[in-house]
């Protein structure tokens, strides 16, 4: 509320008091607000972290893969010396394709929850700032009911 507000509180008690919930109420609404945004955050959160796991999963698949063929390679090698050499500068490639691929999609994570962490303190500011609002009015109706 501004300060016009304030100055303006000529009138009856009711009157006061009715303006007062008002501001109350139109509190009350604000934090619902943000009350369903954190919690839009939340959802937004846990999906990353389902998909994170899902990834985590994928790349255990991979690894097992990875130890087969390793396997079925040693196996094969022991007496074709060359074909093991190939394979090996493969499986280095692979190897060092996936560590590209994570080491961006870390990148990209921390993007994201430095991002997230941005909204959040952004949102905690906010919700400080309606709770310094909301001990100032609850100072003036205290001050309303004293008079």
């Amino acid at each position: 509320m501004s300060k016009d507000l304030t100055q303006n509180l000529n009138g009856s008690l009711e009157e006061k008091v009715d303006r007062l919930i008002i501001a109350v109420q139109s509190m009350d609404s604000r934090f619902a607000s943000m009350e369903s945004r954190f919690e839009s955050i939340e959802s937004r959160i846990e999906s990353m972290e389902s998909r994170i796991e899902s990834m985590d999963s994928r790349l255990g698949s991979v690894d097992a893969r990875l130890g087969g063929l390793e396997t079925k390679v040693d196996e094969r090698l022991k007496d074709t010396r060359p074909m093991w050499e190939a394979v090996q500068a493969q499986l280095a490639e692979v190897e060092s394709s996936l560590r590209g691929e994570i080491q961006g999609l870390r990148g990209e994570m921390e993007k994201g929850f430095r991002l997230y962490d941005r909204r959040i303190e952004h949102y905690l500011g906010e919700f400080d700032k309606l709770r310094a609002y909301q001990r100032d009015l609850e100072y003036r109706v205290d001050e309303i009911e004293r008079k």
